[in-house]
């Protein structure tokens, strides 16, 4: 809970980096601060779901939630809903650490595979995440805040096998 207004300070400037050209100027400079939404999600977090943060120097730069794929008829039993690293971070490993500490938790709890999902047009996501052994999978339209998108699947059938490693700085909430 205590890094709910952290989290959501990662996101929105995550999402007006990532994101600017590929979804509405609008709806990113519509993204506020405002952490009364992320800390009720946070307070009603079922225990199958999970939250990770990174810090650097005591300062929340990165985090990913995570649980069982939100698809019932996924062969993927685990997901990683969103993991987002602020973009002066980039390159210091903060997102492979926090991706594998999200498959060790994922496999802790059960579930030997994991698919995480990233917008089509993100190709530096999606070769960070080719990099860390991720196969596409597949594309899938969705609607994102009434906008039309395409996110592309990408898969590790064998999160014990594709991961390893400690979690380095990364806390479970």
């Amino acid at each position: 809970m205590d890094d709910a207004d952290a989290i959501e300070r990662v996101r929105t400037d995550t999402w007006r980096d990532a994101y600017r050209g590929l979804l509405p100027d609008s709806l990113l400079d519509g993204l506020g601060y405002d952490a009364t939404r992320r800390r009720a999600l946070v307070a009603a977090l079922p225990p199958h779901q999970f939250v990770l943060v990174a810090e650097d120097d005591g300062t929340v730069v990165a985090y990913c939630i995570g649980g069982p794929s939100r698809s019932a008829d996924d062969p993927f039993a685990g997901e990683v809903y969103a993991i987002y690293v602020l973009p002066e971070h980039h390159g210091r490993g903060i997102g492979r650490a926090l991706l594998e500490a999200a498959a060790k938790e994922l496999a802790d709890r059960g579930f030997g595979s994991m698919i995480i999902w990233v917008l089509r047009e993100n190709a530096p996501s999606r070769r960070f995440y080719e990099r860390m052994g991720g196969r596409h999978i597949r594309d899938e339209d969705r609607e994102l805040y009434g906008v039309r998108i395409t996110e592309s699947g990408y898969g590790w059938e064998d999160i014990s096998r594709s991961f390893g490693g400690s979690s380095g700085s990364v806390q479970r909430m």
